[in-house]
């Protein structure tokens, strides 16, 4: 397997885990984006629309080293914010996401060898990403997407044991 063709494999896992955990959100009837646990987690709607700002952040703002396609909704998500919904649209977050994903999946399928190798140097990015790899940016975005799934499966938890206390 080719190192596209794995990082293509993995954006699939990503995309699938997510579907997946949307799908029994769903299902649950849990589908208050505001909803955040007492606990401090963020809300469902924030967590959603920040794995699309990764994407977005990753593509655009460290790859191409230029501007997100939607500033509003990367300030809006981005780390250290509340962590609370501003009410942006489930459709609107899904289709910030589907397009993040298509570009960045239409760059990977054109990116070279040295394009993948190139080393993030000082002044491009934030401190945390200088001297990383692009291969390697890409494995800690997917990362990253993947760890804001689990969230969301803990956010279920929560509310479903909210559910069943309200419910005794």
């Amino acid at each position: 397997m080719s190192e596209v063709d794995f990082i293509k494999t993995t954006a699939l896992c990503a995309r699938e885990w997510r579907d997946r955990v949307l799908g029994e959100l769903t299902e649950s009837g849990c589908t208050d984006l505001s909803y955040q646990p007492k606990s401090g987690m963020s809300s469902i709607g924030w967590v959603l629309a920040h794995q699309a700002t990764v994407l977005d952040f990753t593509l655009n703002g460290l790859i191409k080293r230029g501007s997100l396609k939607n500033s509003g909704m990367g300030k809006a998500y981005a780390p250290g914010t509340s962590g609370a919904w501003d009410g942006t649209l489930l459709e609107e977050i899904h289709k910030y996401y589907d397009s993040g994903e298509y570009e960045f999946l239409e760059w990977v399928g054109k990116a070279t060898p040295d394009e993948l190798a190139r080393v993030i140097q000082e002044g491009e990015a934030p401190p945390f990403f200088v001297g990383m790899a692009i291969r390697k940016l890409i494995a800690t975005m997917f990362a990253h997407i993947n760890y804001h799934t689990g969230h969301l499966q803990a956010i279920h938890k929560d509310w479903l044991k909210g559910q069943a206390e309200a419910r005794n």
